[in-house]
């Protein structure tokens, strides 16, 4: 007589099994061969592993069952027998169903013809009991203690199985459960055992959503059968990793989207090896405009025209952009026309330089005019292009981005990005062709400033120099009579030296000038070829001190042709100038050397000039007066902020 016994911890087993992941796999495929196993050893016509769920048993071995239950691979709970070997947790023997009190009105006796039943206990790695090892014969049949041993035993390989399906399938669990893609593969080699590609033996699902590619579709294919032209590196760098087991960590493009990935290699024995990896597209495509703005910011400080302005603009998008085709195009908003002098173009992409009529692309130059970017996805969807998808199609164009340069409130220039396939430009990308755009503008604006101002001081200059030559020859007409005449050729001279500075303001647009240009240009006066050498670092210094140093160094060049180095014929002056920081201020360190020439005397008196040079940089003192054997030194110093003074 036999009666099922609930345990209290049925529930716990139940959700035991159910984690187990053994109800995954049903049918012949897990435990088949133990269950034709028991069928020849006992000698009967069915053997079945079953797992006891809730409201089913399932079938996780089965061999010789009836159809249908043999496609099925469950009966309902009703049919089971194992449940008792379950519930009561030991072996179950009968030798007859039709005439056992409990189970003569089981359907399982009719659906399946179970009439003598042998079954025992099947246990999880932590100890509980969720199915049976049962043999089943449609006869009567006394089980002997014999039968029951070797079904015992059978039972302890199916539990030793389970516990390595367990395994697995929690790794398996853990597996899919990666938000990273990663990939089981092994190295394929040629006859000689050269590695020549790898095959996939396992993939997580997300690996087919980071790559794009269909799932189920590369189990058992090579990398390169999978993308034929993919670099050699990716075969050479993982067979190194199987070679000498040493993870290879990387960031790498790969696949015909070209997205980019971070990852980690790793050997796992033999000439199988992991790879865990990541998407980085988005990043490494922040990095890149990042980059292509330094190099365009670094190129505008040195640009001169408007059209070099165009051209570095165009190469900055297609650094920073995913882009087929990309350049730009002077506008005649008259006739709204886009001539493009050059663009750079991908391969079996065809070049656009020419002129085109916007009107025949859609209707979307009325946003440019307004200075709005434009970006179009997809041509063939978008209200603006629709119409006119066929020449988009002849010229290779799926998505466009179109940038306005507007100068005067007109559009003047367009820079454009293409693409032959559908792109969705995103928001950083957009952003990132506004930057460009910014910068292009405000470059423009400062390169037509700066021809503007040249134009204004071209002609103050004129003015000057023609008010300086008035002063001189007031000055030669009123000193006519002066006996001195070498006071009268210094004022004169003196003079010159305040136009020669002056000149170097009007080309600084007046309110600084550099350092090295006011000191060639006052001392070229004096026309010495090369004995002048001059050293020191790009410095701007204000308008009061370039006119006050011009005087300076027209003195200290004038006495150096009349008594020092200069009035040798191997004599030469050493200028330089340095920053260094006194005192938690920067001071400008300017040094006047002569040698080769004949020994410094100070001089006797106090002329206009020698009270010049000893006023120093900006007439505030500082100076410092050798006169050696070598030639005359002097070492002058002040604040740079009150240099750089306007």
């Amino acid at each position: 007589m036999y009666q099922s016994t609930h345990s209290d911890n049925r529930s716990t087993r139940i959700l035991a099994l159910q984690r187990s992941g053994l109800l995954n796999r049903t049918g012949h495929e897990q435990f088949g061969h133990l269950t034709d196993h028991v069928r020849d050893i006992l000698d009967v016509p069915v053997a079945i592993v079953s797992l006891v769920d809730e409201e089913r048993q399932v079938f996780a071995g089965h061999s010789g069952l009836p159809s249908p239950w043999d496609e099925r691979g469950e009966t309902p709970i009703t049919h089971s027998f194992c449940q008792y070997v379950v519930d009561r947790n030991e072996p179950l023997e009968i030798s007859d169903a039709r005439l056992d009190p409990l189970l003569k009105d089981n359907p399982a006796i009719g659906d399946i013809g179970v009439v003598a039943y042998l079954g025992v206990p099947l246990e999880l790695p932590d100890g509980e009991v969720v199915g049976a090892l049962a043999a089943i014969h449609s006869e009567a049949r006394d089980w002997t203690d014999v039968d029951k041993r070797r079904l015992q035993s059978i039972a302890r390989m199916v539990e030793k199985e389970m516990a390595v399906r367990i395994s697995e399938s929690r790794w398996h669990s853990l597996f899919e459960s990666l938000q990273e893609g990663f990939i089981l593969a092994r190295l394929v080699r040629d006859e000689s055992g050269n590695v020549i590609d790898w095959r996939y033996e396992e993939v997580n699902t997300v690996w087919y959503d980071l790559v794009g590619m269909a799932h189920g579709s590369v189990i058992g294919r090579t990398i390169r059968e999978i993308i034929p032209n993919i670099e050699d590196a990716w075969v050479e760098e993982f067979a190194e990793v199987v070679r000498t087991g040493t993870p290879l960590r990387f960031t790498r493009q790969v696949g015909p989207m070209g997205r980019w990935y971070d990852g980690l290699a790793q050997s796992v024995g033999g000439d199988r090896f992991t790879v865990i990896f990541i998407e980085v597209t988005d990043r490494i495509g922040e990095q890149r405009r990042q980059d292509a703005l330094i190099r365009f910011g670094d190129e505008l400080r040195d640009i001169k025209s408007v059209a070099d302005v165009t051209l570095a603009a165009a190469r900055c998008v297609s650094e920073g952009m995913p882009a087929d085709r990309v350049g730009f195009g002077t506008v005649d908003w008259r006739s709204e026309t886009v001539n493009i002098a050059i663009d750079w173009c991908a391969s079996g992409v065809a070049s656009i330089a020419g002129k085109h009529d916007f009107r025949s692309f859609g209707s979307y130059i009325e946003d440019l005019k307004r200075g709005d970017t434009v970006a179009i996805d997809d041509v063939t969807m978008d209200e603006r292009t629709a119409a006119s998808a066929d020449a988009f199609a002849s010229l290779q164009i799926g998505s466009l981005l179109n940038l306005p340069v507007i100068e005067n409130e007109q559009l003047v220039l367009v820079v454009f990005a293409h693409s032959r396939n559908l792109h969705a430009w995103s928001d950083e990308e957009l952003r990132f062709v506004r930057q460009v755009g910014d910068r292009t503008q405000a470059a423009i604006g400062r390169i037509r400033a700066e021809e503007t101002q040249k134009i204004l001081n071209g002609e103050l200059s004129h003015r000057l120099k023609n008010s300086f030559a008035m002063v001189q020859a007031i000055a030669t007409q009123t000193l006519k009579g002066v006996e001195d005449r070498e006071a009268v050729n210094a004022l004169s001279k003196r003079l010159r030296a305040l136009s020669q500075a002056h000149d170097v303001l009007l080309q600084e647009s007046w309110s600084s000038a550099r350092l090295r240009d006011v000191v060639a240009a006052v001392l070229s006066v004096f026309e010495v070829g090369d004995r002048f050498v001059i050293k020191g670092r790009s410095i701007e210094i204000g308008s009061r001190a370039t006119l006050s140093l011009s005087l300076l160094l027209h003195e200290l060049g004038t006495n150096a042709v009349k008594y020092g180095a200069l009035s040798a014929p191997d004599g030469h002056v050493e200028i330089d100038w340095s920053v260094k920081r006194e005192n938690d201020e920067e001071r400008l360190y300017f040094s006047w050397k002569e040698r080769g020439g004949p020994p410094a005397k100070e001089p006797e008196g106090r002329g206009f000039g020698s009270r010049i040079i000893r006023t120093g940089l900006i007439g505030s003192g500082g100076v410092v007066l050798n006169y050696g054997e070598q030639g005359f030194e002097a070492l002058m110093s002040a604040s740079l902020s009150q240099m750089q003074q306007t």
